[in-house]
């Protein structure tokens, strides 16, 4: 009885787990549900508040509609005035313009022909700066190849006797260095031994270390084999050392003969540039003074253009006068045609079945729908290079959109009212397993199992519901406001524990003492 009574407390431990965590992911459900509508309503109201602006807008336009046509046929009567008189003004101006056109050439070509003699007097003194810093970098490796010179000359003879003594020493060196090998190798085959912990080894190899060392260190004739091993390869090093100033001095006096020939072809290109630079000088003084009397003559042609240009000018200011009134009621129109284009760029909304839940704002006029005016060919009617707007199509426009938005609060209000539905037998199976866990961890199997069974059932209820409204509601999907998907989660979870909860409370129910029987067994106690 024990064991039982261990088992349901045990599960009635679970079942409260997994009712704090299904109640968490609730309050998450109902956070997204409430996140839902908020969304849906604030998208409602401000399609509500365009609809009404654009109501008014065409209302605007419906009262100016006929001053409208009138401005336009005044507008062009006074343009075709405007371009005859336009186009004898630009008959002037074209003859204006060869003449620019001409004085631009040859000025471009002047301004190019200064800038090119710029560049050549700038590469000049830079050619002359980088030929004084020739010289300097010349005298200064002289200087450097003499003081090389100077310091070989000084050690020559320490050098020819070292080269000499190396000669001597090397077939000592190479019994010595082949000692000093075999040392390094049995030494370094006796570390490892030693690393390993290998004594055979040890013992075999101490005694060959140590009289390999001993030879290596041996003096003989006051000299020990490490030692000249030591001394040659110094002697080596000093060779090495005087061999590689040689090569340095070498290469020094091959840079300094090629340094010299440069410099001189350096000076013979700069003497010639300056002569060539001269001569282009002279070349560019005559030309200026050519450019200058074309320019006073361009001048006056200018002035005598300007003159009738203010003429046309008077003219085009009325025009414009007339332009901005009928601008005004274009920029209106222009304005509604793009609310309109953005009620009509709605999409339709589908369920999980691909079925249309609200269908587009586009579809419920028709395939063929425009707001704009057509002629009896179909044709869109331009006033003033402008399609005109027919206003009766435009507000059929706006009451398909709010058909739209009737129909979408429709889906969207069943939407969040079946969650809402979920949510609440949710809640209900919550309630009841925590009761059932409760009366479990007293050790009240009874009212375990009661409780175990009315959660499970809402549990149940909850599922069902949850699968009949759908996992992955449209209208939730479309606002990024979650689904109902994680409250089903959570049900799911605590379905399976209050059936486990069912199953122990009645294991340990049906293993309750009747009361006689449980005195009996505590007076033998």
């Amino acid at each position: 009885m024990k064991v039982r009574m261990i088992l349901l407390r045990v599960f009635s431990g679970i079942l409260a787990f997994v009712c704090v965590l299904c109640l968490a992911l609730n309050g998450i459900g109902l956070k997204q549900m409430l996140d839902c509508k908020t969304y849906w309503e604030k998208q409602g109201a401000d399609a509500t508040e365009n609809f009404d602006k654009l109501e008014d807008g065409i209302s605007q336009l419906r009262a100016n509609e006929i001053a409208y046509q009138e401005g336009v046929d005044a507008y062009l009567d006074g343009l075709e005035e405007y371009e005859q008189g336009e186009a004898a003004l630009q008959a002037g101006a074209a003859q204006l313009n060869n003449g620019q056109s001409q004085y631009d050439d040859g000025a471009a070509k002047l301004a190019d022909a200064h800038q090119q003699y710029d560049d050549n007097v700038a590469k000049l003194n830079q050619a002359k700066a980088e030929l004084e810093a020739g010289k300097a970098q010349l005298e200064q490796g002289k200087a450097e190849v003499a003081a090389g010179e100077a310091e070989l000359a000084a050690h020559q003879q320490e050098y020819e006797e070292g080269k000499a003594k190396l000669a001597e020493v090397a077939p000592i060196y190479a019994a010595a260095k082949a000692a000093k090998d075999e040392f390094d190798s049995v030494k370094a085959q006796y570390d490892d031994a030693v690393a390993r912990g290998d004594l055979i080894m040890q013992a075999a190899l101490k005694d060959k270390v140590t009289w390999a060392e001993i030879a290596l260190n041996a003096s003989l004739q006051g000299y020990s084999l490490a030692g000249i091993i030591q001394e040659y390869e110094a002697g080596q090093a000093k060779v090495a050392e005087y061999e590689a100033g040689q090569a340095k001095v070498q290469e020094g006096k091959q840079k300094i003969a090629e340094g010299e020939a440069k410099i001189a072809a350096s000076e013979k290109q700069i003497a010639d540039a300056e002569a060539k630079l001269n001569a282009a000088k002279n070349t560019l003084d005559q030309k200026d003074q050519e450019l200058a009397a074309a320019g006073g003559q361009l001048a006056n042609g200018y002035a005598q253009y300007e003159a009738g240009k203010k003429e046309l000018e008077a003219g085009a200011a009325q025009l414009a006068d007339g332009l901005a009134k009928l601008g005004e009621y274009e920029g209106g129109q222009d304005q509604v045609a793009a609310g309109l284009d953005m009620v009509l760029a709605t999409d339709t909304y589908y369920n999980r079945a691909k079925e249309a839940l609200v269908k587009k704002i586009a579809d419920r006029l028709g395939q063929n729908f425009t707001y704009w005016t057509l002629d009896a060919n179909g044709e869109p009617v331009y006033l003033n290079d402008q399609r005109f707007l027919d206003l009766d199509k435009a507000m059929q426009v706006v009451d398909a959109g709010r058909d739209f938005l009737t129909d979408t609060t429709g889906v969207v209000t069943k939407e969040v009212t079946g969650r809402l539905i979920v949510w609440a037998i949710a809640a209900a199976a919550v309630l009841s397993g925590i009761l059932a866990a409760i009366l479990g961890l007293c050790g009240k199997r009874l009212g375990a199992l009661i409780g175990a069974i009315v959660s499970v059932f809402a549990a149940m209820n909850s599922i069902v519901l949850a699968l009949f409204f759908g996992t992955e509601n449209p209208m939730s999907v479309i606002s990024g406001t979650g689904t109902v998907g994680i409250v089903l989660a959570g049900v799911i979870a605590l379905f399976v524990a209050g059936v486990t909860e069912i199953v122990f409370s009645s294991i340990a129910l049906a293993g309750k003492n009747p009361p006689k029987a449980a005195e009996t067994l505590s007076a033998e106690a």
